[in-house]
């Protein structure tokens, strides 16, 4: 149980860690976004850079923050099904869907990894006039789905432990 406890503790403040650390990249887009609007709309000179960047940060966002997100439980759910249970029902109902979950993540994960792995290995570049390395941003994808499955299963344990013992 205390070996439980220390993995829940550790994939917790990971996904916490890495969600914070992801949200600065917001700072990022805003920053970039402002640069790539006063360069066109000021200067008649836009960028050829800050739209492919923005699309691939944001990318970078969206799979990161997700285990954070699940980790606060700030995912879009079917309440309308499950309000009227008690909260052990809750949990016991949130620990069956794992099940699905896990699929999903694992799924995810390998066929990111099938994606990512070919760029990784050629060290890809775009073929777009900026032409930034792209294999770091198909990497987040498995990455990324790593992070949810593994939160994924640290709600689990903790959705079995609450169902069972309240």
């Amino acid at each position: 149980m205390k070996g439980l406890r220390l993995f829940v503790r550790i994939v917790d403040s990971v996904s916490v860690g890495i969600g914070r650390l992801t949200s600065y990249t917001m700072l990022i887009l805003l920053v970039t976004s402002s640069i790539e609007i006063v360069c066109r709309y000021f200067f008649n000179n836009p960028t050829t850079w800050a739209y492919e960047f923005g699309q691939m940060t944001f990318g970078c966002y969206f799979l990161l923050a997700g285990a954070m997100t699940l980790k606060e439980r700030e995912h879009v759910g079917m309440d309308i099904f499950i309000e009227k249970l008690s909260p052990r029902k809750k949990a016991g109902l949130n620990a069956v869907t794992f099940g699905f979950t896990s699929l999903f993540c694992l799924v995810l994960i390998w066929k990111g990894w099938e994606f990512a792995w070919p760029s990784i290995q050629r060290l890809e570049h775009s073929t777009s006039v900026w032409g930034p390395p792209i294999y770091p941003y198909k990497f987040m994808l498995p990455f990324g789905c790593f992070l949810l499955f593994m939160q994924a299963l640290s709600n689990f344990f903790k959705d079995i432990c609450f169902a069972l013992s309240g």
